[in-house]
């Protein structure tokens, strides 16, 4: 995704413009730049004290500066949140250009893509000229293309069955919603596409790689895999109004929608734990469940470690059925075990092998702990906006959940020696789905790759023989060959994507067991090494045409350091108070003599 804006400063005035990028929480920011003379001058990554401080002196000078980085919003739980700065000069117009990417994971024959655009709407002023175009291209034929959010609005034309162009075009709008469009294909395969990458510049380097596997499998009504579910439902004060309205409609709907020969139970919490029915059961008795739902009261604190240990409880021993936990709550842990990391072990120890964790989060969640909780129990993890609709959303999240699985993932990858490969361990599969593994690996050629799980009990084993992993011997032939050299260049993404993905679990364990030097400096490696923003290093770009220069008399950095502002200003409210003290003796000793004399006329 491409994100061209152009900012315009009406004032007479010199401004910063803040904008906060709606750049996916899964997708990796991989350029950034200024047009500066009618040139884009791309950014380069620095440590964030550095890029900061250069920014602040080229806008102290009146010189073209933008800067894009991550922030740590809330020091007890992170959260990445991308930030671009630009200096608008007084009745000008700047441009940038942000660029990211992102894996699209189909389901069932359905891939998504979404732009944030209702994001854009954080002013009060309408985006004058709103121009959105996303390009398709696909091995194998596209069959519909379809916007969910603007419907007729979206123009889509189809050069040939293999390639799609949709086009939305808007004039002075507040974009109330996001940008939304889905396009299907065939559903008969079950297909494995890797992609593999070495950098020309490191010839003895180990390669890196992304492995996107698909099994689609066909499946009739009674080769549907039966499941057991417990549903957890947050039920503490902050729940209280249309927020906890909604989740028990969606609640209700989700409990519609189970398949012949499930099983199910629903846990309340807050304060304390309220089971449906501590053993799991048939479905003719929803009824109950939605009654028992229905007449939910709301009161309490957020005790999340005692919830999740009575789901994992009602798992049934005796049979090797999937045993799914959802878990929705809008809150973090208040009661109980608040700690994160004690959550987790108390989790890990409780859970059995057939046990997986789902995790939605409504408003100000601790991520850490959602993500951690769906990630390492083979689960994913859904978070909403707590002011907007949640129903369609958690029914659309559920019916991915209830769809047949491919569980027990494992991955042989032959004679291919791979390493550190993220997520780990391997999520379970739903028929239709995909799973996205992205790794490291020596050697190079051809392999052959074997997909080992199971559906209803019987094992499913899929063989892809052939599958190349791009050697050094190619890369060394990419200097004199334009067709290999345009071949290494197309997978150029996937050292980022790899880098992303272990980024985003060393922050993590970050958020969880708190700073720890030497992850700190591997975050801040891998973010320079592979130019990828982290919270610990930003994109800066200043015109390549002037030349910092030092103000004179200054001698200290930390007036332009955003870290060192803090003591400056102390400084300053120190000379202030000197000051001040100083003016106040000289108009005592002033009125001094004054009083005495009229003292002495009395």
């Amino acid at each position: 995704t491409t994100l061209e804006q152009t900012f315009r400063n009406d004032s007479e005035e010199q401004i910063e413009a803040v904008y906060a990028a709606p750049v996916p929480p899964d997708a990796t920011i991989t350029g950034f730049a200024q047009l500066i003379d009618g040139q884009w001058v791309e950014a380069e990554v620095k440590a964030a004290e550095e890029a900061q401080a250069e920014f602040a002196q080229a806008a102290a000078q009146g010189q073209d500066a933008a800067m894009t980085s991550g922030v740590i919003v809330n020091a007890a739980d992170p959260r990445l949140t991308f930030q671009t700065h630009v200096v608008l000069p007084p009745s000008a117009e700047r441009s940038v250009r942000l660029t990211y990417t992102q894996v699209l994971t189909g389901e069932m024959g359905l891939t998504r893509y979404t732009y944030a655009l209702s994001a854009t709407g954080l002013s009060d002023e309408p985006v004058g000229d709103l121009l959105v175009r996303v390009q398709i291209k696909e091995p194998d034929e596209i069959r519909a293309v379809y916007s969910p959010s603007h419907q007729d609005g979206v123009e889509v034309s189809r050069p040939d069955a293999t390639s799609a162009v949709a086009v939305f075009r808007a004039q002075d709008v507040a974009p109330d919603q996001d940008f939304e469009l889905v396009y299907t294909q065939s559903a008969e395969r079950f297909g494995l596409n890797l992609a593999t990458y070495r950098d020309p510049k490191d010839p003895t380097g180990d390669g890196y790689f992304v492995l996107i596997a698909a099994p689609q499998l066909e499946v009739s009504a009674d080769e549907v895999v039966q499941k057991d579910f417990v549903f957890i439902l947050d039920q503490s004060g902050s729940m209280d109004g249309p927020k906890f309205e909604q989740a028990k409609a969606a609640l209700h709907r989700i409990l519609d929608m189970l398949n012949p020969g499930d099983r199910f139970t629903v846990i309340a919490f807050s304060t304390g734990v309220t089971s449906y029915s501590g053993a799991l059961l048939p479905l003719d008795r929803r009824t109950n469940a939605h009654d028992w739902v229905r007449d939910l009261p709301i009161d309490g604190g957020t005790n999340i470690n005692d919830a999740m240990l009575a789901a994992l409880d009602t798992v049934d021993r005796s049979s090797d059925r999937p045993h799914i936990v959802v878990f929705l709550t809008d809150g973090q842990a208040t009661e109980g075990v608040t700690q994160t990391g004690a959550i987790l072990a108390n989790v890990r120890e409780a859970i059995r092998p057939q046990s997986r964790v789902y995790t939605i989060g409504i408003g100000d969640v601790n991520e850490a702990l959602l993500e951690s909780l769906a990630q390492e129990n083979r689960g994913t993890s859904l978070f909403l906006d707590a002011t907007g609709p949640i129903e369609t959303a958690l029914a659309d999240y559920y019916a991915g959940i209830n769809s047949p699985v491919l569980v027990d993932l494992a991955l042989d990858f032959g004679d291919m020696d791979v390493y550190d490969m993220y997520p780990h361990p391997i999520p379970d599969m739903f028929l239709g789905g995909q799973v996205v593994l992205a790794g490291r690996f020596k050697g190079g050629g051809d392999t052959t790759i074997t997909l080992r799980g199971n559906v209803n009990g019987a094992p499913q084993v899929a063989t892809y023989e052939g599958v190349h992993f791009l050697s050094r011997a190619e890369v060394a032939a990419a200097e004199g060959d334009a067709d290999v050299a345009a071949r290494v260049q197309a997978s150029s993404f996937v050292p980022r994507l790899w880098a992303q993905r272990k980024v985003d679990t060393l922050v993590r364990r970050l958020e969880i067991d708190g700073p720890q030097p030497d992850l700190i400096d591997e975050v801040r490696e891998l973010g320079m090494q592979y130019q990828i923003v982290t919270p610990y290093t930003s994109f800066i770009v200043t015109d390549p045409n002037q030349q910092m220069v030092a103000i004179p008399g200054a001698g200290l950095p930390f007036l332009y350091a955003d870290d060192f502002r803090t003591v400056n200003t102390a400084l300053l409210v120190m000379g202030g108070a000197l000051a001040l003290l100083g003016a106040a003796g000289l108009v005592l000793a002033s009125r001094k003599p004054g009083r005495h004399a009229h003292q002495g006329q009395e």
